[in-house]
C-alpha cells in the first residue's frame, strides 16, 4: 500500500517562491484545478477550482499540507501518488491523462489532467505541478453520440452499421475456434396496413415492442438489430448444432405472432423469417446478408408468418434474373460509363493512346467494377449490347480527343471484345459502322481480344477478324502468356499487337526466368512484325526492365490510372 507523508508543513519561503511562479490569474480561472505539490504529494497551493474536490463544509485552504488520500478514493489517490513520484525521479511530464476520479462521499468525474516537474531556481526538482480539467460532460456526450451513431432511435436495437461490425467480428472469431453462425433476416407482414391505418406513432410503437419481443425471444449472446422499417435481422455469432437457427427462429415466429395491445388497440402482426447459416470465416457480410434477406422474401412467397432457410440453387436462379433485369435497366438509363487507362510510348514516356474500361454506376452498389457483370452478361446474352456501347462512346470519344487542337498524332483507342461477339457474322459491320458514324481512321482503333478466346475459338472467329483485318482496324492479343501460344499460333493469326500478361510482368524483378520470357516474347513478336506492350507496370524497376528489352508501349498504376475523359484532356495538357 502507497501512503503518503503528513508530518510537515510546507516553509515559508517556499510558498513564496511558488507564488512568484504562479500567475494569480491562472490561481482564479474557474473550472480549472491548478495544484502545486511537495516531494511527497503534498499540497502546497491550490486554485479556486480545486473547491470541486473538497468535502462540503472545507475550504481550498484546508487542502494545503494534506494528500489526495484525504479527499479521494485509496486506488485513485495511489495511482496519482504514482504518477507524481514517477515524475520526480525521471523529470518526464505526464500529458492528457484521462482519468475517472473517485471520490469519497461524491459522485466520480472523469478529468484530464496533465502534471509536470516544479522546479526551484537552480533547476532542481522541488515537487510538481498540476492542471486537471472536469471532461465528464464531454465524455457523456461522446458516449451518447456514440451509441446514437450505433442504435436505431425507434427501437433502441443495434442499427446496421453496428450489425455489420459485429458481424465482421464474429467471422474472425471462426478462424480461431470451430463452429458457425447464423443470421435471422426478419420482415413484419402487412406492416403497411398499420401505419396506413392507425398512423406512423402506432407504427413506431409496434416495431419498439417487436423490437422488445426479438430481445427476449433472442439468446443472451445475439445481436438483435434494425435495418430500417419493418426489417430486423438477429445474429447467432456461435451456435452448437445445425437446428439452433431453426429453433431460435420459429421461436420469433411464434412470439411475434401473438397480438400487441396497446392503449385500448389491438395490432395482430405476423413475420417472415429467412435464414442463413456458415461456417466459414472467409464468407462476406453483405452476400450472409442478401442470402438471408433472399430466403425471408422465399418464407412470404410460401405463405407468410414462417421461417424458410436460405438454398443455394435458388439464390442463383433469383439473382440471375434480378442481375439480368439490372443489367438491362442499366444499358436503357444509361448506367454504364467509360474510364481510359492511358498507353505511354517506352521510348520518350509519351502519350500515345488510351484503353477504353466499362463501369457500371448503380444505384444502390455504387461503381461495379467489369469482372463483377461482364462474365455474367457473356453468359445470358447481354454482352453484345454492352460491346456496342462500349464501341460506339470510345469512337465517339476519340473523335472529340482527336479533333481538338495539338492533339497527339496517331492516337490510338483501345476495346475490349469477347469471344463471343467475334464469332457473330455482323460485328465487323458493327465496328464499320462506328467507324464511319464517327468519321474514325480505322488504324485509331485498336480491339483487344484475350488469349485464351483467340485461340480456344480461332476457327469460329476466323472469318471475322479478316474482315476486321480488311477495314484497316488494329488485332492486338491481350493477356498474352496465359493461353499458352504458339510462334504457329501468332503466325497464323494477323495479330498487330501483344500485350504481355501483367503476372510476367510483376514478376520479372524478382525472376531471371520471367525476364528472360519477357525478352524472348518481344524480340519473337518484333520478328513477326508485332508491337509488344506490357500490362500492369507499378514499379520503376518493372519500367526500366521492359525499355531494356525493347517493349514498345507500357501501362499500368506507375504511369497512370484508369481516369476520365476531361482527366485525359489534361494528362495531354
Amino acid at each position: 500500500m502507497v501512503t503518503a507523508k503528513r508530518d510537515e508543513t510546507p516553509a515559508v519561503d517556499q510558498l513564496a517562491e511558488l507564488k512568484l511562479i504562479c500567475m494569480e490569474n491562472l490561481l482564479e480561472a474557474p473550472g480549472v484545478r491548478v495544484y502545486f505539490k511537495d516531494l511527497d504529494s503534498r499540497f502546497l497551493l491550490v486554485s479556486k477550482g480545486c473547491e470541486a474536490t473538497v468535502p462540503v463544509g472545507l475550504s481550498t485552504k484546508d487542502l494545503i499540507g494534506k494528500t489526495d488520500f484525504d479527499f479521494y478514493s485509496r486506488e485513485h489517490a495511489e495511482a496519482a501518488y504514482r504518477d507524481e513520484q514517477d515524475i520526480i525521479a525521471s523529470g518526464i511530464a505526464i500529458e492528457n491523462k484521462l482519468e475517472r476520479e473517485t471520490f469519497r462521499g461524491r459522485a466520480d468525474a472523469w478529468v484530464s489532467t496533465t502534471k509536470m516537474p516544479l522546479r526551484d531556481a537552480q533547476g532542481g526538482v522541488i515537487g510538481t505541478f498540476g492542471i486537471t480539467r472536469d471532461v465528464t460532460a464531454q465524455i457523456k456526450a461522446e458516449r451518447d453520440l456514440a451509441y446514437q451513431v450505433l442504435h436505431d432511435s425507434v427501437t433502441g436495437l443495434a442499427n446496421r452499421y453496428c450489425l455489420m461490425d459485429r458481424l465482421t467480428q464474429a467471422l474472425v472469431a471462426m478462424e480461431r475456434r470451430s463452429g458457425h453462425l447464423a443470421i435471422l433476416f426478419l420482415d413484419l407482414d402487412h406492416f403497411k396496413e398499420v401505419n396506413d391505418t392507425y398512423g406512423h406513432d402506432a407504427g413506431d410503437l409496434v416495431l419498439a415492442e417487436v423490437a422488445r419481443r426479438l430481445t427476449t425471444l433472442s439468446r443472451r449472446t445475439d445481436t438483435v438489430a434494425r435495418l430500417g422499417g419493418d426489417e430486423f435481422v438477429v445474429l447467432c455469432a456461435s451456435l452448437s448444432d445445425e437446428d439452433d437457427a431453426s429453433l431460435v427462429a420459429q421461436r420469433i415466429v411464434e412470439g411475434i405472432r401473438v397480438p400487441i395491445e396497446r392503449d385500448g388497440l389491438e395490432f395482430a402482426v405476423t413475420c417472415s423469417v429467412g435464414i442463413i447459416e456458415t461456417s466459414d470465416p472467409r464468407a462476406d457480410p453483405e452476400d450472409l446478408i442478401r442470402g438471408a434477406d433472399e430466403a425471408m422474401y422465399e418464407a412470404k412467397a410460401s405463405g407468410r408468418d414462417r421461417h424458410r432457410v436460405y438454398d443455394p440453387a435458388l439464390h442463383f436462379a433469383s439473382r440471375a434474373n434480378h442481375l439480368k433485369i439490372e443489367l438491362d435497366r442499366a444499358l436503357t438509363n444509361q448506367e454504364l460509363f467509360l474510364l481510359y487507362q492511358p498507353l505511354f510510348s517506352l521510348d520518350d514516356q509519351a502519350l500515345v493512346g488510351v484503353e477504353a474500361l466499362v463501369r457500371w454506376a448503380h444505384p444502390e452498389l455504387g461503381v461495379v467494377a467489369p469482372d463483377d457483370f461482364i462474365p455474367f452478361a457473356e453468359q445470358h446474352g447481354l454482352i453484345g449490347a454492352i460491346d456496342a456501347y462500349v464501341l460506339n462512346e470510345a469512337c465517339r470519344q476519340l473523335n472529340e480527343w482527336t479533333t481538338r487542337e495539338g492533339w497527339p498524332s496517331g492516337f490510338t483507342m483501345a476495346v475490349n471484345v469477347s469471344g463471343r461477339e467475334l464469332s457473330n457474322s455482323g460485328f465487323a459491320g458493327l465496328v464499320s459502322d462506328a467507324l464511319r458514324r464517327h468519321d474514325i481512321a480505322p488504324l485509331r482503333l485498336c480491339l483487344e481480344i484475350s488469349e485464351t478466346e483467340f485461340i480456344g475459338g480461332w476457327a469460329e472467329i476466323q472469318e471475322t477478324l479478316e474482315s476486321l483485318t480488311a477495314l484497316g482496324v488494329r488485332i492486338a492479343l491481350d493477356d498474352f502468356g496465359t493461353g499458352y501460344s504458339s510462334l504457329a499460333h501468332l503466325q497464323r493469326m494477323k495479330i498487330d499487337t501483344v500485350k504481355i500478361d501483367r503476372s510476367f510482368v510483376e514478376n520479372i524483378g524478382r525472376s531471371d526466368r520471367d525476364r528472360e520470357i519477357v525478352a524472348a516474347v518481344t524480340a519473337m513478336s518484333h520478328a513477326l512484325g508485332m508491337s509488344v506492350i506490357g500490362e500492369g507496370v507499378e514499379t520503376d524497376h518493372q519500367l526500366a526492365t521492359l525499355a531494356g528489352v525493347d517493349c514498345d508501349q507500357g501501362q499500368g498504376f506507375l504511369m497512370a490510372r484508369p481516369m476520365s475523359a476531361d482527366a485525359v484532356v489534361a494528362l495531354v495538357g
